[in-house]
């Protein structure tokens, strides 16, 4: 089967679609054919240190997130069947099949297609650790979502409408402020201004909370735009890891910076992950409150055209692969 790998590079990863055979599940494990699978964004930022210059620099299979059906069960799987329609996080999922731990496997909600499936795994499970978890957001809250069209920005608008909480979403194109208010914010920030932050909160008011993609020079404006007691989520960091930061600020707002990521969590975090988000929110999708938002999708053989897409920021919602 075809399987795509992000091999070591001058410049950084280099994507190459290998010919595998098909793996055979083991012990609590299952193979899903697959129908959909996530592009994100963290792939980029992971292949800029895959250089060849890099001694600890391995290849390795991409793709954290898949929806599709159950081909074959290995042992100890119990629940699910052969056949069945599942969506979960995982990896090696840009490829024909992938195994996924059935621990990790949730059922795709039966109004969506497997492909819309496939857009939900990683950016909500994602928005609602940081939301729900983290920050424990309630229907008090005004947060503020940095780039808010993105695949996580487009999770994370819903997920805070869900609880009752004010949205403020933020974008670089003023094309996507009607989609955005569409999807549920209540309000938009044109983060392409350069003093959008000083008006938003001149117009607003402080925010209690902020859902951070962005981070680098944005960072100190984002805690100045905090109450007293605001918290501050780093999600991602698009614009840069390294900023400034005002301790005095920090201290006498009394605010909670926090970090979340994948990385650095084990396998058994991860699906505690996953767990919560399908306790709360998983029947919301039934019914039609949550929807995942597909922007276009790519043939499985063109992974380096979704990887460019998503570098020219035009994405409103998810990137996926299909077969």
């Amino acid at each position: 089967m075809k399987q795509w790998w992000a091999v070591p590079g001058e410049n950084g990863g280099v994507p190459e679609l290998r010919d595998v055979r098909v793996p055979t599940p083991g012990f609590g494990e299952v193979l899903v054919r697959m129908a959909g699978a996530g592009v994100n964004r963290g792939e980029l930022m992971f292949n800029r240190v895959l250089r060849i210059d890099n001694p600890k620099a391995r290849a390795v299979r991409s793709g954290i997130e898949i929806a599709g059906v159950i081909e074959t069960l290995g042992d100890g799987v119990d629940g699910w069947f052969v056949g069945d329609r599942v969506m979960a996080r995982g990896a090696a999922c840009h490829a024909e099949a992938a195994l996924v731990n059935a621990e990790a496997l949730m059922p795709s909600p039966a109004g969506l297609s497997d492909v819309e499936a496939a857009a939900i795994p990683n950016v909500f499970v994602t928005a609602h650790d940081a939301i729900v978890t983290v920050a424990g957001v309630t229907a008090q809250d005004t947060v503020l979502i940095t780039a808010g069209s993105s695949g996580v920005g487009t999770a994370a608008i819903q997920i805070v409408k869900h609880l009752g909480a004010t949205a403020i979403a933020t974008t670089r194109s003023p094309a996507k402020a009607a989609a955005l208010v569409d999807l549920g914010a209540d309000h938009v920030a044109d983060a392409s201004s350069p003093d959008w932050l000083s008006s938003m909160v001149d117009q607003i008011g402080p925010v209690t909370c902020v859902i951070d993609q962005v981070g680098g020079d944005l960072f100190p404006g984002l805690l100045s735009a905090l109450e007293v007691l605001g918290r501050y989520v780093s999600v991602g960091r698009n614009a840069g890891s390294v900023s400034t930061i005002d301790l005095d600020l920090v201290a006498r707002n009394r605010l909670n910076l926090v970090g979340v990521t994948f990385r650095t969590r084990s396998p058994i975090e991860a699906l505690e992950c996953s767990r919560r988000f399908a306790a709360d929110l998983w029947p919301s999708f039934d019914s039609g409150v949550l929807r995942p938002i597909v922007d276009r999708t790519f043939g499985l053989d063109d992974l380096p055209g979704a990887h460019e897409y998503m570098r020219s920021n035009a994405q409103f919602g998810k990137i996926l692969l299909v077969p």
